[in-house]
């Protein structure tokens, strides 16, 4: 296992103009998102609130303990903006209640690049000379093997 992409948070709800990325700084994984997702015109946005430390309250810590580099992407908004709203809205009325179900709005054109900017990214990574590594100041850097 060389690196750990988390596609856990998609939440599709607005079309995709932005990724927010947990872990952005932390590795080279955040130069191929940045990479990949700019091959689709879409922005990328080190995680909004750094305060809730989620990067490590996330399914990937597990492995970044393990030396693995890893990243969180989500979709992500501009502040202040209507898709802010919308996604701050959703985790207050929906968000692990009944109604987190199959009858959400998504925007499934929006999925579907989500989805391919993630296939590209694993074929990045999987297919480059060289594994993911820590960058120099990433405090988990200190978990490399």
């Amino acid at each position: 296992m060389v690196a750990n992409i988390n596609a856990d948070g998609t939440l599709p709800l607005y079309p995709l103009k932005f990724l927010q990325i947990q872990g952005l700084a932390e590795s080279t994984l955040g130069d191929d998102i940045r990479t990949v997702a700019g091959q689709y015109g879409v922005g990328v946005h080190a995680e909004y609130e750094p305060d809730r430390v989620l990067f490590i309250r996330s399914d990937q810590y597990s492995f970044i303990k393990e030396g693995v580099p890893g990243l969180f992407p989500m979709f992500g908004y501009t502040p202040g903006s209507p898709e802010e709203q919308l996604t701050k809205d959703w985790s207050r009325d929906r968000y692990h209640s009944p109604e987190d179900n199959l009858r959400q709005p998504v925007d499934r054109v929006a999925a579907a690049q989500f989805n391919a900017i993630l296939e590209q990214l694993t074929l990045k990574v999987a297919n480059a000379d060289r594994r993911p590594e820590w960058k120099p100041d990433s405090f988990f850097r200190r978990f490399a093997r």
